[in-house]
């Protein structure tokens, strides 16, 4: 088992692909997914709330915790880094839809971004000797505070 570090943005997407998939499956009752989805629920309800409060009253609170935070998710098994991997292809194939679809230059800024980065995640997850499969290379900063047990959120 290793930790797994995600910008804040990613575990967003990603949570919300897990919730799209799992909607699709009837709620994939007894599945893995489903499992790792109710590890990271408490995590991601709060996260979730969070954002939805900062993006009402601050938005520049709301874009740092966005962007310039970090989650780790600890002890991910084998299988369960599988499934993210998983999940983030999926977030891949959207993200290169909707890059297909726009003109906006704006929007394919942000997009082109988010690919990017997702394809650096893909890689590190791919990578199953190193721990940490954020968008960025290398380990987060230390010093960054926990948000909760099992999962922290770091700035």
């Amino acid at each position: 088992m290793t930790d797994l570090t995600l910008d804040v943005w990613q575990f967003v997407r990603l949570m919300v692909c897990m919730e799209e998939s799992l909607n699709a499956r009837s709620g994939g009752r007894g599945s893995d997914l489903k499992s790792l989805y109710d590890k990271w629920e408490d995590l991601w309800v709060d996260l979730d709330a969070r954002l939805v409060d900062l993006g009402k009253h601050d938005m520049d609170a709301f874009a740092d915790l966005m962007m310039d935070q970090e989650v780790v998710l600890e002890e991910v098994t084998a299988r369960e880094k599988e499934l993210v991997r998983q999940e983030f292809d999926k977030v891949l194939r959207q993200i290169k839809a909707r890059l297909a679809q726009t003109d906006d230059p704006a929007d394919v800024e942000d997009l082109s971004f988010e690919r990017d980065e997702i394809v650096l995640t893909l890689k590190a997850l791919g990578d199953r000797q190193h721990g940490n499969a954020g968008g960025r290379p290398g380990s987060a900063p230390a010093g960054k505070p926990p948000a909760r047990p099992g999962g922290k959120a770091r700035k």
